[in-house]
C-alpha cells in the first residue's frame, strides 16, 4: 500500500471546494457531492488510461489506487452505504492481486461501478470523454481468449478453418477460407454481460489486417442461431487501425441474410468477427482491443 498522506490532501481540497456549492437534492446522483466524485475518478481515468495504453500498467494501477482510496476514505462524496461496501471488498481483493494489468482492471471496475449510476454528470465534467468507456477486451493474457469459441462454415458443410490465440497484447483470428460445399466463412464468438453495454452506444475497436474484408457483429443471444447485427469493414494489409461501430447503425443479418431490425446497447449478448468476403484463402485478423464509448451526450 503506497502512503495515504497525499490521499487526504486531495479529500480536503475537494471537499472544501464541494461544501460551497450548490445541489438539488431531491435529484438522485445529482449532488454537488456526486459531481465531486465524477471529477475524481474521471480525473484518475485521464491520467491512469494511457499509462496503460502505453505499457506501464503499473503506473495507471497505482493512479486507480489512489482514486479508489480517495473515494474510501473521504466522507463528502455522496456513496451510498453499498457502494461503501462494495468499495470496501472490491479494494481488498485489488490490492492482493499481484499482476498490474489485472489489478489496474479491478480498480477500474470499481470506479465504472461508481460512475455509470452517475453518467448524468460526465457531460459536465471538463474533458472527461475518456471516463464513457469500457474496456471489453484488452488481450493482455491468455486467459482473455478463453471467453472466445470458433464457429465455421462446418456446421453448414463447408471447410474453412478458424484458430485464435493471443501474442502480446492482441488475440490474433487467422485459418482459411474455403468456397467448397457452398462454405465460404470464418468466425470467432464471446459472450459479454447482459446490460454490460447500458449507457454506450458505439463498440470500438482496434484491429490489424491482411487487406480483406471482415464483419464485426453483435448479438442478442449467446450461442449457435444465425441472429446478428453486422458492420462490415475493410483493412488495409499490416496497419492497425481504430474503428468504431455505433449500436444503431449494424445490420441485422440471419445466416447471412439481412433483414429489418435493431439492437439496444442493453440487449447485447455477445460480440463476434467474421471473414465472409466471398474469397477462397489465408486470412489473418490481430484485435487489440474492444471497448464500448459513449459518442453522445
Amino acid at each position: 500500500m503506497k502512503p495515504i498522506k497525499p490521499i487526504y490532501m486531495v479529500i480536503g481540497v475537494v471537499c472544501s471546494v464541494l461544501s460551497v456549492g450548490q445541489a438539488d437534492p431531491s435529484s438522485e446522483y445529482q449532488t454537488v457531492e456526486d459531481a465531486g466524485l465524477v471529477q475524481l475518478l474521471a480525473g484518475a481515468i485521464q491520467r491512469g488510461a494511457p499509462l496503460f495504453n502505453a505499457g506501464e500498467q503499473e503506473g495507471c494501477a497505482l493512479i486507480y489506487q489512489t482514486a479508489i482510496d480517495a473515494a474510501m476514505l473521504g466522507s463528502c462524496w455522496g456513496l451510498t452505504s453499498i457502494e461503501r461496501v462494495t468499495l470496501a471488498t472490491g479494494a481488498a481483493d485489488a490490492i492482493a492481486i499481484e499482476e498490474p494489468a489485472s489489478r489496474a482492471w479491478a480498480y477500474r471496475a470499481l470506479m465504472d461501478s461508481l460512475l455509470m449510476p452517475r453518467q448524468a454528470l460526465l457531460a459536465s465534467v471538463k474533458d472527461a470523454v475518456e471516463v464513457s468507456s469500457k474496456l471489453l477486451f484488452g488481450f493482455t493474457s491468455e486467459v482473455e481468449k478463453l471467453p472466445w469459441r470458433i464457429v465455421l462454415d462446418g456446421v453448414m458443410g463447408g471447410l474453412s478453418t478458424g484458430n485464435i490465440e493471443v501474442d502480446g497484447d492482441a488475440m490474433i483470428f487467422t485459418g482459411r477460407t474455403s468456397l467448397q460445399n457452398n462454405g465460404g466463412f470464418s468466425s470467432i464468438r464471446a459472450p459479454i454481460e447482459l446490460g454490460s453495454l447500458q449507457g454506450f452506444d458505439t463498440l470500438r475497436i482496434r484491429v490489424k489486417g491482411d487487406g480483406r474484408s471482415y464483419i464485426f457483429g453483435a448479438r442478442k443471444q449467446y450461442g449457435m442461431g444465425g441472429d446478428s447485427y453486422w458492420h462490415t469493414f475493410e483493412t488495409t494489409k499490416g496497419q492497425w487501425e481504430t474503428i468504431d461501430v455505433p449500436l444503431e447503425s449494424m445490420e441485422r443479418h440471419f445466416f447471412g441474410q439481412q433483414l429489418l431490425g435493431m439492437i439496444q446497447p442493453g440487449e447485447v449478448r455477445g460480440i463476434e468477427f467474421y471473414v465472409y468476403d466471398k474469397k477462397a484463402g489465408p486470412f489473418r485478423l490481430e484485435i487489440d482491443s474492444i471497448e464500448a464509448i459513449q459518442n453522445r451526450y
